[in-house]
């Protein structure tokens, strides 16, 4: 992986396209739409809008007997475009918190390495896409004869909604092991710790997306359940896009909570040098953050730098990440938790 794509967001190939996101080259079809440039919800709108059409002519062309098969194929465009967008937005914006770890330690280059996936194992993840869509096309009876055309078109949602959904897990994991060793790594600076809230940027952006998503695959999965209409048959349609998504939040917690032990562990040692400067032992002082200023500093000011140490937070959430969770995440989450009410009430009555 070259150090340019790395550093520079806005690089450009010889063909004109921006350089492919480190980290999102899983296909040749997702590192060309990535290139575009285009921000990730046009490019899924509009791919929404090209494979609902793609769909519906399908269905035209097989002269498919069930007229509702017609609002269960946008329905399911809906899901996998979500997807296309998870996986773009989950990518870029987590390339461009680590082009701010690098220039905050340049040390964590290294770390870069986890971002791209190995040919053995992207053949290994499209072949279990392949044989998951197969498996689902016949359990649910949608390879029927007489209507080859409809079964290709259901193969092919169904292999793209498992491919991308398989990336996202691939692209979830590398993040998460890269989290996981600059949280080892980067270096601590107690002076200048407003830079740390940039490491629990990518799960709140995890928390957005799925949040995001539930609102989708509700509304899909409604339109596909409209005639049973119940809730409880609508919560076990979507456990598996819930649960592997409440487990993945529930992951970033390791890192979180190894940067929380090293934070914890040098403000100790910054406050044991300068609670010991305090009862009169200033040689400690100079092995302290301040210790080139060590014989300037009265017992004020220590008493505000001690101050100042202990505010310091141990986990990398800010007052300004509190703000976006409260004011840009329980919004939609609260929307979701109506919708599923008004779906419980309607399946009881």
């Amino acid at each position: 992986m070259s150090e340019d794509s790395l550093t520079n967001a806005n690089a450009m190939n010889p063909d004109g396209l921006m350089t492919a996101t480190p980290g999102l080259t899983h296909s040749k079809v997702l590192v060309w739409l990535d290139q575009t440039g285009l921000p990730a919800w046009q490019i899924g709108v509009t791919s929404f809008f090209v494979l609902s059409v793609i769909g519906i002519l399908v269905l035209v062309a097989s002269s498919y007997p069930d007229p509702g098969m017609y609002s269960n194929v946008v329905a399911f465009n809906a899901i996998v475009n979500y997807l296309l967008v998870f996986y773009l937005e989950l990518g870029r914006g987590w390339h461009k918190d680590f082009q701010r770890m690098l220039e905050f330690d340049q040390s964590l280059y290294d770390v870069s390495r986890i971002m791209t996936p190995s040919k053995g194992i992207l053949m290994a993840e499209i072949l279990l896409a392949i044989v998951s869509a197969f498996v689902n096309l016949q359990l649910n009876n949608l390879s029927e004869r007489g209507y080859a055309l409809f079964t290709s078109l259901g193969m092919l949602m169904l292999f793209l909604q498992y491919i991308l959904a398989i990336f996202i897990v691939d692209l979830f994991s590398r993040q998460l092991l890269m989290l996981n060793r600059i949280v080892k790594e980067i270096r601590l600076d107690l002076l200048n710790t407003e830079f740390y809230s940039s490491l629990a940027d990518t799960m709140f952006r995890f928390l957005r997306l799925y949040i995001f998503g539930l609102c989708i695959v509700a509304i899909s999965f409604n339109i596909f359940d409209a005639e049973s209409g119940g809730f409880n048959e609508l919560l076990i349609s979507m456990m598996p896009f819930y649960l592997p998504g409440l487990l993945m939040m529930g992951l970033f917690l390791i890192p979180f909570n190894g940067f929380k032990s090293r934070m914890r562990l040098v403000k100790s040692i910054e406050l044991n040098h300068v609670l010991r400067a305090m009862a009169g032992d200033k040689a400690h002082l100079k092995a302290s953050l301040i210790g080139a200023d060590a014989d300037k500093l009265s017992m004020v000011d220590l008493m505000y730098y001690e101050d100042r140490i202990r505010k310091i937070k141990e986990w990398p959430f800010t007052d300004r990440i509190r703000s976006l969770l409260l004011f840009g995440v329980l919004p939609p989450l609260t929307w979701v938790i109506a919708a599923l009410i008004e779906i419980f009430i309607e399946g009881v009555l």
